[in-house]
Parts: structure tokens; C-alpha cells; sequence
């Protein structure tokens, strides 16, 4: 993750975005031109054609009156800058409570932040792990920066202790204290002493 590209130089790009949001890139930017090979564009997005900049130890940080919201990190990023999107590969996302404190983690082969909204889009081997030991997993998700929600319409397991809850429709707070299934809602309650229910 520390391989040298020609053409690279390490800086700080900030973007400042509305309701006082901003995000901060932290990563050695190469652009297209010199002897960079050519990039794959974006899953879904061939219109994109090649990126803008390119990254590799990539760190994006979102914060809002001065405080950290989240953070993400990646082993590689694309930057589109006409359509205001950055594409990462290998993410994670740990998420940050009002006092600075880390209350759950995200991980994924792929994410996709639209930098004007703030709104991400994880793909593949989508993981988030709480502090309090909630595992939630799906293989596509939606955050909703605005709302502070994850959103999925894929399958969606949230395993609680011994505790499971499986089915579609998944909208949850990032800390997984509140959340709610639609449809082909499963749960399964182990209790450890009668070898458990399902419902």
C-alpha cells in the first residue's frame, strides 16, 4: 500500500461543502497525465472514462462545526471531479459519536462518496461492527449523510449476542440501536438456556 508512482505528489485537498460540512483528503494524489497506467472507471459509470486523480493510502474525513463525523480510508481511490465523486477500493469507515468517540466501524471492497452530498454508497462484503459488539451484513448499503442513516435494500443480517434478525428493507442509525427490517423479516432468539426460538 505504500508503492511509489510516478508523478505523485502528497497534499491536502479540502472540500467545503454545505451546512458547514467539509471533507478533508489526506493521501499521496497523482493526476492522469505522466506515466501513470490507465485506471478502471467506476463499477455502473463507464461514462466517467478515466480519473481526474488518483490515490493510494487514501484518507477522507468528514466533519461538520469542527467535529469528526467519520473518517474513511481505502487502499486506493479515483477522483472524478465533473461528477463530484470518488470511488475506493478496500474501505473503512469508522463512525464518531458528538465527543469525538468511535462507536462503530465499516468495512467493504468498495465505496463510492458522492462529495456533494456527503452520501455513501458501500458494495461487496459490506461489514459494520459496533462498540457494544452489534455485527451487522449485507452485501450493498446506503449512508444517508443528512439523516445520519444506513439504508439497504439488499439482505441484511444483524446478529445481536445470540440473537440473529435476518429479512429486507434495512434502515438503521450507524450505532445499530434502532433499526428496522420490511420485509421477510426472520429472527431467531437463542436463548442459551432452552436452545432457542425462531420467529
Amino acid at each position: 500500500m505504500r508503492d511509489k508512482v510516478l508523478g505523485l505528489w502528497s497534499g491536502v485537498i479540502r472540500w467545503m461543502v454545505p451546512h458547514a460540512l467539509s471533507l478533508v483528503v489526506v493521501a499521496f494524489v497523482g493526476s492522469q497525465s505522466g506515466c501513470q497506467s490507465p485506471s478502471t472507471p467506476a463499477p455502473g459509470a463507464t461514462e466517467l472514462h478515466f480519473p481526474d486523480q488518483e490515490a493510494r493510502d487514501f484518507t477522507l474525513t468528514e466533519t461538520s462545526e469542527g467535529k469528526k463525523n467519520w473518517t474513511l480510508w481505502a487502499s486506493y481511490a479515483a477522483m472524478y471531479n465533473t461528477k463530484n465523486l470518488v470511488d475506493a477500493k478496500t474501505i473503512q469507515i469508522e463512525f464518531f459519536d458528538s465527543k469525538g468517540k468511535r462507536y462503530s466501524t465499516l468495512v467493504a471492497d468498495q465505496g463510492l462518496v458522492d462529495q456533494r452530498t456527503n452520501n455513501l454508497e458501500a458494495i461487496g462484503r459490506v461489514r459494520i461492527v459496533t462498540e457494544t459488539g452489534v455485527h451487522m451484513e449485507t452485501d450493498s448499503l446506503h449512508w444517508i449523510n443528512n439523516t445520519q442513516k444506513i439504508i439497504s435494500e439488499s439482505f441484511v443480517k444483524v446478529t445481536r449476542n445470540q440473537d440473529v434478525v435476518t429479512g429486507y428493507g434495512f434502515e438503521s442509525d450507524p450505532n445499530l440501536d434502532h433499526f428496522h427490517l420490511k420485509r421477510q423479516v426472520r429472527a431467531e432468539v437463542r436463548d442459551t438456556l432452552h436452545g432457542g426460538d425462531s420467529l
